[in-house]
């Protein structure tokens, strides 16, 4: 399953980001924002991978009822350098540009302001390529595993 900014994406299966990172992560976010969710009846789901040439974050914003309903997903890209060894911070630096981001979609009550061309924003020492969509990561991840025989049915 292709999601990043490179075609090699599309050749390698690439790394996936701790598990324990992406736990904390999607914590972070539920805590802070726990009064909307609660509104909204939504949950986050957080999904990362890590290849030769970007990391690759994905958070979807999801309904607990209704799988089928449209979610907000924010796709965020960041190059990897060779020279750079700041993996940490970057991580860092990617929780609070996605705050950011979310903090603008929940700043009005009818957000639709989607757009799923890679647009590029400096945050802090930090260069990211983002997109919003309403791509349910979940629903494609599970389609992808059955259709490449990953799931048992």
């Amino acid at each position: 399953m292709h999601f990043g900014r490179y075609q090699e994406s599309l050749f390698e299966d690439g790394k996936a980001l701790p598990q324990d990172w992406t736990e904390e992560f999607t914590k972070v976010l539920s805590h802070t924002y726990s009064d909307r969710a609660t509104e909204d009846n939504c949950f986050f789901h957080v999904w990362g991978q890590i290849y030769d040439k970007e990391i690759l974050v994905i958070i979807s914003y999801l309904d607990h009822n209704d799988q089928m309903a449209s979610p907000k997903t924010v796709f965020i890209s960041h190059d990897l350098n060779e020279k750079e060894d700041k993996l940490k911070q970057t991580l860092e630096n990617l929780v609070n540009f996605t705050g950011m981001i979310f903090d603008d979609i929940f700043a009005t009550e009818d957000w639709n302001d989607y757009f799923s061309i890679w647009t590029e924003n400096k945050f802090k020492d930090s260069k990211f390529f983002y997109k919003v969509t309403r791509e349910n990561i979940s629903l494609t991840l599970q389609a992808e595993q059955i259709l490449s025989g990953k799931l048992s049915q």
